[in-house]
């Protein structure tokens, strides 16, 4: 029989990383395990990065298992459903704002991009893949962990230690449980220079199913020259009125 050495390459890759448990692998580190070309497994890694199998630690920069692994093994996941049936509300609710927007998803302490469509401006915001870790710092990450439970966001602090990106990320977990609370009481997050100099955001929870595990938000980043308060409350009301059409669909 046959075989295909592209997908058996791509196979080993994903069977080595899975064998790390969680610590990840990065591509030098590939190539040398399983005795493959640095450009190739640069290549097939970015490819299934694109394709959700693998996603890229932002701490470590070393590549992880991604959403997609895990929709094969329990089948079609809760987001996966969300992305075809909001997708092109997201993609008007973009191309209303001019600015990136992301619907993202929240299940146990993990978060992932559902849908994500960046402007077309040249100054604008890209998305990583991977969210947990820095979800504190940003609107959607903020907006998402605010529905954890107690003993659940207590979890999530122990895997992933606070850190500041700028002067702006709140990093006590005294802090950010009071910054947790206050979005909790008024139903939006927002995000001003706190992962990176100069990029701001919004976000509003998704109102899905009583008994749902599938825990969402919607939100807007934009450079900060761009996001003022008068733009700010116009985006949250837009937010708003995409994520009430969202729940809908």
């Amino acid at each position: 029989m046959q075989r295909a050495a592209t997908v058996d390459k791509s196979l080993d890759i994903l069977e080595a990383i899975s064998a790390s448990r969680g610590n990840g692998l990065g591509i030098r580190e590939l190539a040398r395990r399983l005795d493959i070309n640095s450009t190739t497994v640069h290549n097939l890694v970015w490819t299934l990065c694109a394709r959700g199998y693998l996603a890229q630690a932002e701490a470590s920069r070393r590549f992880v298992l991604g959403p997609a692994c895990l929709s094969l093994a329990q089948g079609d996941s809760p987001w996966q459903d969300l992305a075809r049936r909001a997708g092109d509300l997201v993609r008007q609710c973009q191309a209303e704002l001019d600015e990136s927007i992301m619907l993202a998803a929240r299940q146990g302490t993990e978060i992932f991009p559902v849908v994500y469509v960046p402007c077309a401006q040249a100054l604008r915001v890209d998305e990583p893949e991977v969210m947990a870790e820095r979800a504190y710092s940003t609107a959607v990450g903020k907006l998402l962990l605010s529905t954890l439970t107690e003993p659940e966001l207590a979890a999530y602090l122990r895997a992933y230690p606070s850190k500041p990106f700028t002067p702006r990320t709140v990093t006590a977990p005294a802090a950010i449980r009071q910054m947790l609370a206050a979005i909790r009481s008024q139903g939006y997050a927002e995000a001003r220079d706190e992962l990176m100099d100069g990029i701001s955001a919004v976000a509003v929870g998704v109102e899905t199913e009583p008994g749902s595990k599938c825990v969402t938000a919607l939100g807007a980043s934009a450079p900060t020259i761009r996001m003022d308060a008068a733009q700010a409350r116009k985006t949250l009301a837009t937010l708003r009125r995409y994520a009430d059409l969202i729940r809908g669909v």
